[in-house]
């Protein structure tokens, strides 16, 4: 990320926890333009989004593309490896029907999309739960049936769902980022905006103004090394005797 990307986010960063001040939280939450609450978490999730991205280096269309197809592969391979020892499991423990349920070709797999790929992996875990809680846990285990491999699979499903069903504003987010960076920041910097269209009807509340000045002074991207208004220049070498 550049710095100019940088310097951005950490604004977006510090004008959050300006919000988020206990004395500022009684002004602003849930209070009259109640919009301003929600828009105050969509603001934070489409933050996390981005930041996770700028961490990622996600600059060009292979980021976020690349981080669903890497989720999904892992999910892929983790639910047919536990799939198959459940399989050979309830084969020998003559459990036909599951047996035959959990008989998938690791390209049918891979072929599953988004809900169908999250509900058959969920399906797995609770057969597999179920064999690791029962009377022949151990025995189970000798096949690779094990709450390790539950746990494992659990773990990818969760990664693999926290990316397909997303809120709406951080989909939005992640889909931008295909596009590149600048292109999130803009989405993101627009639902700044939004509250800082909002924001001065807090104005009357006690603290109120005290909040909104804090909060545009967060807003401002700090460390460009420009003069503001405020300042005035260096005062240079005294003129010359005349």
């Amino acid at each position: 990320m550049n710095k100019q990307l940088d310097l951005r986010l950490k604004a977006f960063g510090r004008s959050l926890e300006v919000l988020d001040l206990p004395e500022h939280l009684m002004i602003w939450r849930d209070k009259p333009p109640v919009v301003f609450t929600r828009l105050r978490a969509e603001a934070g999730q489409m933050m996390v989004t981005l930041e996770e991205a700028g961490k990622k280096q996600q600059t060009g269309p292979a980021g976020a593309v690349a981080e669903k197809e890497l989720e999904e592969t892992e999910l892929e391979d983790a639910a047919y490896s536990l799939a198959q020892a459940l399989r050979v499991w309830f084969s020998h423990a003559r459990q036909e029907t599951e047996a035959v349920e959990m008989t998938l070709p690791l390209s049918e797999w891979q072929r599953m999309r988004d809900q169908v790929l999250l509900a058959k992996s969920q399906r797995v875990i609770d057969l597999a739960t179920a064999v690791t809680a029962g009377a022949d846990a151990a025995g189970a285990a000798e096949y690779g049936v094990t709450t390790e491999a539950v746990t494992t699979l659990t773990k990818e499903r969760a990664d693999y769902d926290a990316i397909v069903n997303t809120p709406g504003v951080v989909a939005a987010v992640r889909k931008a980022l295909t596009k590149g960076l600048p292109q999130a920041f803009a989405l993101v910097e627009n639902k700044f905006g939004e509250l800082d269209s909002l924001i001065s009807q807090f104005g009357r509340a006690d603290g109120g103004r005290g909040m909104i000045a804090a909060w545009k002074d967060a807003r401002l991207q700090k460390g460009q090394h420009h003069r503001t208004e405020k300042e005035s220049p260096a005062p240079g070498p005294p003129a010359p005797a005349v």
